[in-house]
């Protein structure tokens, strides 16, 4: 018996409406083919990612220098550049996310959470 995908399709669409009516579960509209593009992919990667996740967690409560940063990002298994992590660094104070100033004692750049 030869039928189109089109009628087979509707038959499973049918099938799992029923199915889902049966369990009291809302019906689903997800189409069946994952969805493939920025949407999909919702947390960063790279150093972004990482600096990120620093903020998230709270690190940048208090000032910190780069030193500081790449130590932390080690122990937690991120293993990026120094330059890496200073232009997102520094990305990161252009969007106004963090706030940067240059230590007078040390005369390295600190970076803190924009409160």
């Amino acid at each position: 018996m030869n039928r189109s995908p089109k009628v087979i399709m509707a038959g499973i669409k049918e099938l799992v409406a029923e199915l889902e009516a049966s369990l009291g579960v809302q019906p689903s509209r997800a189409s069946l083919k994952p969805s493939r593009g920025v949407a999909a992919r919702s947390v960063p990667k790279g150093a972004f990612g990482a600096v990120s996740m620093l903020i998230e967690e709270g690190f940048f409560d208090a000032p910190k220098e780069i030193s500081t940063i790449m130590d932390k990002l080690k122990q937690v298994g991120h293993y990026h550049t120094p330059p890496a992590v200073a232009m997102n660094l520094l990305n990161l104070t252009k969007r106004r996310i963090l706030n940067r100033f240059k230590n007078k004692e040390t005369k390295n750049w600190e970076y803190v959470i924009r409160k």
